[in-house]
């Protein structure tokens, strides 16, 4: 009895002393002139509790210089995320992640460009490692990207495509590592997903699964949202639905309603006049507007703006077919599932919807010619 005692008081003893012995030894540049380093820090426990801005509870570190070095002693409430705030503004910081028993070492070469390595952790090694691959990749793509006043959609995609099967890779060879739950947020949502849901339980086990957690549940609420689209648009497609009806004053003030024009194919544009991909369309929309003559009613349907700038717009842009002025009136957004500027409606003779797009999408056209003509 008297040993179970003594082994349980022991083990105390050793877990007081692991907490007490987590720090980090801060290895400063040559030209490091200050005398004190801060260093600050939340716990990840209150970074995802937090529910505003003041629930979160930095903590401040000064910290003495001897010698081009200061030692950190880690909190011990919790894993948290660390951050050197250097003595000059920069770029970047370095950060790094550490649990309360972790001893470990940042070698810092510069602050800008900054240049540091933090070891002597699972975790911390593991993503040493996964820097020393994707960060080159990273470099490149911003100098790629700056070097050019347009930047080639292929090109920079081969070069993005090279990151992640970067990212990939290191999961691949290091499926037990802390690391991944970091790694795949990098990741796009679908790739991210296939990893997280195969993560083993070592992974899963990381401090940082946290973060990953959180981007799983937003790559979820896409998905979700993505797949109702598609539902939605199967929907729209399949002509079932009866296009909302509504009245709205033209030009000359006289009151307009949808329903007036049963009987007619009808193109509605909801634009305005401060969206620039609206203004782009014109050409096109004016060139199918020419093409179809009677066979189609258009009805532009201006949003977001002011009576004023409405009338502007028309004249400024010479808008040939029905403008209704719908301005802050958010319920035909609702309506038409309105998700963006411009978007255009297709809506039969029988008064049903049959396609609606977001988005300026030359592609609409082609769907137009297979209803009219």
């Amino acid at each position: 009895m008297k040993k179970v005692i003594f082994m349980a008081v022991l083990a105390l003893i050793l877990a007081s002393c692991s907490k007490d012995e987590g720090k980090v030894t801060i290895r400063l540049p040559k030209d490091f002139k200050e005398k004190t380093l801060v260093v600050n820090h939340l716990t990840i426990d209150n970074i995802f509790t937090a529910k505003q801005q003041e629930d979160l509870k930095m903590v401040y570190d000064t910290l003495e210089v001897k010698d081009g070095v200061a030692v950190l002693k880690l909190d011990p409430a919790g894993p948290a995320q660390y951050t050197i705030e250097p003595p000059v503004m920069t770029t970047m910081q370095p950060q790094f992640y550490a649990s309360p028993g972790d001893k470990l070492e940042v070698t810092i070469s510069k602050f800008e460009p900054l240049d540091y390595k933090v070891t002597g952790s699972e975790l911390m090694d593991d993503l040493t490692e996964l820097a020393s691959v994707t960060t080159p990749i990273q470099q490149e793509y911003m100098v790629f990207v700056s070097s050019r006043d347009s930047v080639p959609e292929a090109e920079a995609k081969a070069i993005m495509d090279r990151y992640d099967a970067a990212v990939k890779k290191f999961v691949a060879d290091h499926p037990k590592s802390p690391a991944v739950p970091f790694a795949i947020l990098d990741l796009s949502g679908d790739d991210f997903k296939k990893v997280y849901d195969n993560m083993t339980p070592e992974a899963k086990s990381s401090i940082l699964m946290p973060y990953a957690e959180l981007y799983n549940k937003q790559v979820e609420e896409m998905q979700s949202a993505r797949n109702e689209e598609e539902a939605r648009k199967a929907e729209v497609a399949s002509g079932t639905i009866t296009a909302p009806n509504f009245t709205l004053p033209d030009l000359a003030g006289k009151k307009v309603s949808l329903s007036d024009f049963r009987g007619k194919w009808v193109v509605l544009d909801f634009w305005g006049s401060w969206c620039g991909w609206c203004v782009k369309g014109f050409p096109a929309l004016r060139e199918a507007y020419e093409k179809y003559g009677d066979k189609i009613v258009v009805i532009g349907i201006d949003c977001n703006e002011s009576e004023a700038d409405w009338r502007a717009g028309v004249k400024q842009h010479q808008i040939p077919w029905l403008n209704l002025y719908n301005g802050h009136d958010k319920k035909l957004y609702t309506d038409y599932n309105i998700e963006g500027f411009p978007t255009k409606a297709i809506i039969n003779p029988e008064g049903k919807l049959v396609d609606l797009t977001t988005g300026e999408d030359p592609t609409f056209y082609d769907r137009l010619a297979k209803f009219v003509e």
